[in-house]
């Protein structure tokens, strides 16, 4: 009973502050600046690209303009420069001479005989032109193609026949074989809301539990807890009241993901898709939470028991948090073969399996009996955690004076029993 009510005042010492409320609202927004607005920036800021063509037959700017015209989200505005007496070299020159001084954002020469040697030389001042020049081979690949047809004498009809592009249409099989169309942007949109909530969830809440016993710690209140209650139960009362004020939040977070995608809510042209939230998502989710915060909290609450102040702290907590921070970082190679071997080894690491099992749970659907070792390993790296964290709790939550170091940490750890 004494644990309940240790459990009973962390989680309401937070979550009827204010800072809780605040945060609530103000962690999604930050969320939201991170991931959506650069989205909606992109669509809204004009990006259009200056390029000069110089075309010496006057033969291919049409047709590349054209080819270009036909694109989708494509930002070049062509102009085409004259060649002045068959000068190539002085219109070359022209050219440079107007990008340096930002007339034009980028140019392309062609040679005389452009379908007999297809060969094109793009110019530009910045390394961002290469997204131009990304734009401008595909077109003139066209432009190519389409001259040396009508130079072999192909008739229109035959033309646009070898020319179709595929009708593309991605399907996702579910669990019981059933086919379904989903929009791609939209499962990949919510599958990072859900690991960027994850990831911080776990930092956040994990360093608050290091905060809250350093300030017990050095405000004396410490010593009337353990003068009434087990150090172990005073440790696990307060990992477990601050667990429960994340997990309210993650809830709150979590309906309102439910309520836009009911809604069909649909950022810079991407919708929720509520369909994705499936069951063993969301299961999992919880558990992923649970079970990091737990993993991550019991060290910062062994750290926090063994230093004076934050500053003390920080070499002990620095090496604690690289292990959130790393599984992000790994996280573009999961993207790419979320099956792979060394994916699913990456993500059975207990400190990298919230993030990256996570990750191939949303993206790839990895066999269940995976995802349930992940837990396994997690749940007896806590139990390991929580061994090493009682005795750092235990030998120095009454601990003060100089300030410790590693040589302290294992010393302590050494203690026996």
């Amino acid at each position: 009973m004494k644990m309940l009510a240790i459990i009973r005042r962390e989680y309401l010492e937070r979550v009827r502050t204010k800072g809780f409320v605040i945060s609530t609202l103000l962690i999604p927004l930050l969320m939201a600046l991170i991931m959506v607005v650069p989205m909606l920036t992109m669509q809204s800021v004009d990006t259009r690209n200056t390029v000069g063509l110089i075309d010496p037959s006057g033969e291919y700017f049409a047709l590349l303009d054209a080819s270009l015209s036909a694109q989708e989200d494509l930002h070049v505005s062509l102009i085409p420069l004259p060649v002045t007496g068959g000068d190539l070299a002085a219109a070359t020159a022209g050219l440079q001479d107007q990008i340096r001084d930002e007339s034009l954002d980028g140019g392309v020469v062609i040679g005389d005989d452009f379908i007999g040697q297809p060969k094109a030389t793009y110019y530009s001042r910045s390394v961002s032109g290469s997204i131009v020049r990304d734009d401008l081979q595909p077109a003139l690949d066209r432009v190519l193609r389409q001259a040396r047809f009508a130079r072999a004498g192909v008739p229109d009809s035959l033309h646009a026949y070898l020319s179709e592009r595929v009708a593309w249409e991605s399907l996702s099989v579910g669990d019981t074989g059933e086919a379904t169309r989903r929009d791609e942007g939209g499962v990949m949109l919510l599958a990072f809301t859900l690991i960027m909530m994850l990831y911080m969830m776990v930092l956040v809440y994990g360093q608050q539990t290091l905060t809250a016993v350093i300030e017990e710690k050095s405000s004396r209140v410490v010593e009337v807890l353990l003068s009434s209650v087990p150090s172990s139960q005073l440790m696990f009362g307060k990992v477990v009241g601050i667990g429960g004020a994340g997990l309210t939040q993650v809830a709150i977070w979590t309906a309102a993901i439910f309520i836009m995608a009911g809604q069909g809510l649909s950022v810079g042209g991407i919708s929720f898709d509520a369909s994705y939230l499936t069951p063993m998502i969301l299961g999992s989710f919880v558990v992923f939470f649970v079970l990091g915060f737990l993993l991550f909290s019991m060290m910062y609450a062994g750290v926090g028991a063994l230093c004076n102040t934050i500053q003390e702290a920080q070499p002990f907590a620095t090496p604690i948090m690289m292990f959130v921070i790393i599984p992000m970082m790994l996280m573009t190679l999961v993207l790419r073969a979320p099956s792979s071997p060394l994916a699913t080894v990456l993500s059975l690491i207990p400190m990298f399996s919230p993030i990256l099992m996570f990750m191939r749970v949303c993206l790839a659907s990895p066999p269940l009996w995976q995802v349930l070792l992940s837990w396994v390993l997690m749940s007896a790296t806590i139990w390991l955690m929580s061994r090493a964290a009682g005795k750092l709790f235990r030998v120095g939550i009454l601990m003060s004076g100089s300030a410790p170091n590693w040589a302290t940490l294992v010393r302590t750890l050494r203690q026996p029993d």
